[in-house]
């Protein structure tokens, strides 16, 4: 079965692709992804892959927002609005078409996978009478996503065949086959060995988003003023230019640089991010309670989600007290929560498991 995966050109949209992407060339199966040259670049060395998207900046959003204020408010308070995203990667579709249409008549696959983003995908498939799997990617609503997105690109006709999730049903309830969600990084340097061993108090991982680069995080400031009142121990990952320039960190936070998250979260007792979907699934996973910042994007739809479950806080960035991470650390019932979903997680169906179905319908279409 040859399997064409496709992803808008951002590594977390085409990361949480790659446990299924990976099992399926273990088995014997012709595996090509499609996405933009960094993602192609970091992955070049574990499949084979194809740059069908130019990069993508900050700019797509802000040009396409400009003129749409209430979309833009929606956008910046972190709602996960599909007609949000599909106004902001519609553009990043129109641009990747030709390209993915070329790359599928030249691969000739069986099946097409794709993120909700990656619509195109879908019309690729479409034209070429193969089935399309949509792969959920997060926690928000990718058929809807890819739905908008597939109006506004003059296909509203198209669809898909089958759908996965990712998502935990206690957390949101995503149409599509269960799929357990598997952490997914290239290989990051050696973690230092005070990381590799649990501390003499409770550790907890602090990560921020990198899409803006080096500028100063405002939760990370809130962080560093609230830690000298919390009996803990902080790790900042990749800290930014506020805490590297900072006169004096406080004695009981640590930096490291990038690293796997789920192999830092080992010696973790908790985590506060910025309610990226990669970070919030990287805790869910490790069972660990999380603060989450709720921003721009599906941040603060996370946010609400993972608060509601009760196995993470909500709390917005500037507000973070040492009175917030002390409950994270000594709130029982938040542990008992995240255990309660890592659980759930491990207990969903395998991507190897997902085999059978996928091959089905690559048969059927054959036929």
């Amino acid at each position: 079965m040859r399997v064409l995966f496709v992803a808008t050109p951002l590594i977390g949209h085409a990361f949480p692709m790659l446990p299924l992407a990976l099992r399926l060339r273990a088995a014997g199966h012709e595996v090509l992804l499609g996405s933009g040259d960094e993602v192609v670049t970091v992955l070049r060395d574990r499949l084979p892959t194809v740059t069908v998207a130019d990069p993508m900046s900050v700019r797509v959003p802000l040009r396409a927002l400009a003129l749409h204020p209430l979309a833009a408010r929606h956008a910046i308070i972190g709602s996960a609005d599909p007609m949000v995203a599909a106004r902001v990667f519609a553009a990043v579709n129109d641009n990747m078409l030709r390209r993915v249409l070329a790359l599928s008549e030249q691969f000739a696959p069986d099946l097409i996978v794709h993120e909700p983003f990656a619509a195109v995908a879908a019309i690729a498939a479409d034209r070429l009478k193969v089935p399309a799997v949509l792969h959920n990617i997060g926690l928000d609503h990718g058929e809807l996503v890819c739905a908008r997105l597939l109006e506004r690109l003059g296909e509203p006709e198209v669809g898909d065949t089958a759908a996965l999730s990712i998502a935990p049903p206690s957390i949101v309830s995503i149409p599509g086959w269960p799929m357990r969600y598997i952490p997914f990084s290239t290989p990051g340097p050696p973690l230092p060995d005070w990381l590799e061993t649990p501390g003499d108090r409770p550790r907890i991982l602090v990560t921020r988003s990198t899409m803006l680069g080096d500028r100063a995080t405002p939760f990370l400031r809130s962080v560093v003023r609230a830690a000298p009142d919390v009996d803990a121990e902080f790790v900042i990952v990749r800290p930014d230019r506020g805490v590297t320039r900072h006169p004096a960190l406080p004695a009981n936070i640590r930096t490291v640089g990038w690293t796997v998250l789920a192999d830092a979260l080992r010696t973790c007792d908790a985590m506060i991010n910025h309610g990226g979907a990669g970070s919030v699934y990287a805790a869910l996973n490790a069972g660990l309670p999380q603060i989450l910042t709720p921003d721009t994007g599906d941040r603060g739809w996370n946010a609400e989600l993972i608060h509601a479950r009760g196995c993470g806080l909500s709390v917005a960035p500037r507000r973070i007290t040492a009175e917030h991470i002390t409950r994270l650390i000594d709130d029982r019932a938040l542990a008992k929560a995240a255990r309660e979903v890592a659980a759930e997680i491990s207990a969903m169906p395998s991507p190897d498991e997902l085999f059978p179905r996928l091959e089905g319908l690559a048969d059927f279409s054959r036929d």
